[in-house]
């Protein structure tokens, strides 16, 4: 039984996209396993600096949230 051109057509296809993902996953491996990242350092305490209640701070308002992050 022999393959039609549409079957032909389709096979190509499927392996071109099995090819280009299995290259498109190497290169995300590759970029994953060379990538360094430092940690964000700790927060800056200015509980110790001295404010008076003359200072003027401005407020930011966050939205509500939805639930989405």
């Amino acid at each position: 039984m022999e393959e039609s051109a549409d079957e032909m057509a389709h096979r190509e296809d499927v392996l071109r996209m099995y090819h280009a993902t299995k290259e498109a996953l190497r290169v995300i491996s590759d970029v994953t396993t060379s990538t360094v990242s430092t940690p964000a350092p700790p927060p800056v305490d200015n509980d110790w600096i001295k404010t008076s209640p003359n200072d003027v701070y401005i407020s930011v308002q966050h939205p509500e949230s939805n639930g989405c992050v």
